[in-house]
């Protein structure tokens, strides 16, 4: 499936959704690319996520940050039978880059698993799977 700039590849030998940016984005492309990789996990039932970021900007933005926190991250706790992981990959250089409280950085360190998700940031392939795995 490929729209908004995003294409998610359902991975059943994982089990896990992979979704990759293929482009730059704006921010409603973004809204609507978490929401298209939400159906496609509900459509497998599954709650194990890669995010693959390298190829789009950071949109960090404090309205973004919001809209993650109030309106997408709250449809996730109950959604499947384990807390969803959600796995960031990103370049080796942004990963070095100084981050605000708005980027990706930010948000994969607030994991909540009482809110029913955990975050991650990876700069490795490899090393996103084996955690999604965990």
């Amino acid at each position: 499936m490929s729209a908004f700039g995003l294409e998610i590849t359902p991975r059943p030998d994982l089990p896990a959704i992979v979704a990759r940016w293929q482009r730059e984005i704006t921010a409603p492309e973004l809204q609507a690319g978490y929401f298209a990789i939400l159906e496609a996990a509900d459509a497998l039932g599954c709650w194990r996520w890669l995010l693959d970021l390298r190829r789009r900007d950071e949109l960090a933005t404090p309205e973004l940050t919001v809209w993650m926190n109030a309106e997408f991250f709250p449809q996730l706790p109950g959604r499947y039978p384990e807390p969803v992981r959600l796995a960031f990959l990103v370049s080796p250089l942004r990963a070095l880059q100084q981050q605000s409280a708005s980027s990706v950085a930010a948000i994969s360190a607030a994991a909540r698993p009482d809110h029913g998700y955990l975050t991650a940031l990876f700069t490795e392939e490899a090393a996103a799977y084996q955690w999604l795995g965990g």
